[in-house]
């Protein structure tokens, strides 16, 4: 059978370093192969090549359904090629249809009519062959982020639609951002998408999930491919071995006991959008998770404690001191957040990784109101050498680092700070495996020096294995808390789905 797409010895030199070096990788029609490894691998560049925005080094081929591909492309939907970024390039202000119909120009001549109930019947022919029908009337904002996911997909099918037997769909990071309870949806709507003909390339840092949906998996490392290897045959700690060049060891690290018994948190009838009559403890050197299905609140907890978000009741204390509701109050009293979204809400894209370590510690940065540039590096090499942020380089911009760099840089922003909270939102949300094992590390040191901290996240196996004790939200309350003994990751996504008591879970 002729491969769907035949990558050989794809290369790509940026200013003399070579970041792709020689990558051959064919996939069939009806498979879904995955594409692993650490940040700076090569995956991005690869997937660049694909869709035109680099042009590959001389030798670099690829063929489609046989046909050799010009390289660089211009249009790579034009020949076959859909690719799904994280960020889905969806608009949330329009309709479905309008979304599935705006890249194929909604099928519609030059000058030629929008035909309104045209495209809502194309939505509803391909939703439907998935089995998860979709309103072409409803806004895109207001849709589950599974739903998202698949109306990027949908538009892709579309966008391909041309019969030809080289279609190849490429999912950059595509579950990164849903909870796990979404993005199995997402899975399965992947597994239809192979069974109908077409070959799907996908890229994640979530291992379990490459392994349950993959037939084959492919590994790069420093820009090579270390190799192919079958998913049913192969374990996510091998694949981690591939793509480091060593064992990793233990993933995460011990637990130990909290530092104190001292309440340093406290939160009481908590309410905001989703969140209702919330209340939680947490004490000094404790790490305590916070998670639930999508929707039901966890993901709005952190904002409404530090401030980010309005509190329609309750109040928040650190140490026995009211803190009021305001951002600027809540780093007074010692409340640090760290957000999911690195790009949009934690880091300056255009400074360095030295200006991005002083945002939060100004003064101790200037003299009688001028920066002190010196003394800024000095301090910011000092901190990327004891946090491990790679390379030791405070000058370079901060968007020229790796995904783990970037949230080892701004866990270590504020971990300078000495705060007596840490909240931490999906703490390794978009990190590769090695560099998670490090962003854990630090947490655990944190922990031991006394800091309060609270892991909001979808990571079951991450919130069973890090926290001393897991609450879990249904409808924005408190609906289950598991001690350290009682923590598993089954047993969270039982409290979780809410259909079988924790008492039963014992008896079982």
């Amino acid at each position: 059978m002729t491969d769907a797409i035949n990558i050989r010895n794809m290369s790509k030199t940026f200013d003399g370093v070579t970041v792709l070096d020689r990558v051959s990788i064919a996939i069939p029609r009806g498979e879904i192969h995955g594409l692993v490894g650490e940040n700076g691998s090569g995956k991005s560049t690869l997937v660049k090549i694909l869709a035109g925005v680099h042009t590959p080094d001389s030798g670099s081929e690829c063929e489609l359904a046989g046909k050799p591909l010009r390289l660089p492309v211009h249009k790579s939907r034009d020949n076959g090629i859909a690719i799904i970024h994280q960020d889905l390039a969806l608009c949330d202000d329009m309709s479905v249809a309008e979304n599935m119909g705006i890249t194929s120009g909604f099928d519609t001549r030059l000058f030629g009519w929008y035909r309104r109930g045209r495209q809502a019947a194309i939505v509803r022919e391909y939703s439907e062959q998935f089995g998860l029908p979709l309103d072409p009337k409803a806004r895109v904002g207001s849709l589950a982020p599974a739903e998202r996911s698949v109306v990027a997909i949908l538009r892709a099918l579309r966008t391909l639609r041309t019969g030809r037997s080289g279609q190849v769909i490429i999912l950059d990071e595509p579950t990164a951002s849903l909870p796990y309870s979404e993005s199995a949806r997402l899975l399965a709507i992947l597994r239809n998408v192979a069974a109908m003909g077409t070959a799907v390339l996908f890229i994640s840092h979530r291992l379990n999930e490459v392994l349950g949906v993959c037939h084959r998996i492919s590994v790069l490392r420093s820009g090579k491919l270390v190799g192919s290897v079958q998913a049913s045959e192969t374990t996510d700690a091998q694949l981690v071995s591939m793509m480091l060049g060593y064992e990793l060891g233990a993933f995460y690290p011990s637990k130990g006991a909290p530092a104190s018994r001292t309440t340093a948190l406290q939160v009481r009838s908590l309410a905001g959008e989703t969140v209702s009559d919330l209340s939680f403890e947490v004490g000094y050197g404790e790490m305590v998770g916070i998670t639930g299905l999508a929707g039901m609140g966890h993901d709005e907890v952190p904002y409404l404690i530090a401030g980010h978000a309005p509190r329609s009741a309750g109040y928040v204390t650190v140490n026995g001191e009211p803190v009021k509701e305001s951002v600027r109050h809540s780093l007074k009293a010692g409340i640090a957040l760290s957000s999911p979204n690195r790009i949009r809400d934690s880091v300056w894209g255009a400074g360095s990784a030295a200006e991005n370590f002083s945002i939060a510690s100004m003064r101790s940065m200037t003299r009688f109101g001028f920066l002190r540039r010196k003394h800024e590096i000095a301090v910011s090499s000092a901190k990327m050498q004891k946090y491990g942020v790679s390379p030791v380089s405070p000058t370079q911009l901060i968007s020229r680092f790796s995904g783990g760099n970037q949230q080892k840089i701004v866990l270590a922003r504020w971990l300078e700070t000495e705060p007596q909270v840490l909240l931490l939102h999906e703490p390794t949300q978009g990190v590769d495996a090695g560099a998670k094992k490090e962003v854990y590390e630090l947490i655990r040191r944190a922990a031991e020096g006394g800091t309060a901290i609270v892991i909001f996240s979808s990571d079951l196996e991450e919130i069973a294995h890090m926290c001393h004790r897991a609450l879990v939200l249904r409808r924005g309350s408190v609906s289950s808390e598991l001690s350290e003994g009682e923590l598993s990751e089954d047993r969270l996504m039982l409290a979780t789905q809410g259909s079988i008591s924790l008492s039963r879970i014992d008896e079982e």
